[in-house]
């Protein structure tokens, strides 16, 4: 802002008559007078609604294609796996689990076991953590 532009705003706010009645001190007084008036406008009663709706809305297309690029990941995975499978001739050997057949006892144990163990836990400890 130069000098002439500061004195011209400086008189206007005053009120005091400018050195002369221009274009400039004319523009000035239309801002002023527009800045000094409140705003016309107001908002409507569903306003906040309509703009949460909008983030909802938003929110589903970018889940859709989360869910999207997600799925498509996995296809390219998959397919990946598949040529990889092919190119190298790889062949699945479970050979271990022949020799752990004899283990079932155990297995079916550890698993009992294991499912007790919880059961106490949701009983004794997370009620009494609860408290």
């Amino acid at each position: 802002m130069n000098h002439y532009e500061e004195e011209l705003q400086n008189n206007i706010e005053a009120g005091r008559p400018t050195a002369a009645d221009d274009v400039d001190a004319k523009a000035y007084r239309e801002v002023f007078r527009a800045l000094s008036a409140p705003p016309k406008t107001s908002l409507s009663s569903d306003f906040a609604d309509r703009i949460v709706a909008r983030i909802e809305e938003k929110q589903k297309r970018e889940s859709k294609k989360d869910v999207i690029w997600f799925a498509s990941g996995i296809g390219v995975m998959i397919l990946v796996f598949v040529a990889t499978i092919l190119y190298t001739g790889f062949k699945f050997d479970l050979g271990f689990l022949n020799d752990m057949s004899g283990y079932a006892g155990l297995f079916i144990f550890g698993a009992a076991f294991i499912l007790l163990l919880n059961i106490l836990d949701k009983k004794l400890v997370i009620k009494s953590t609860a408290k």
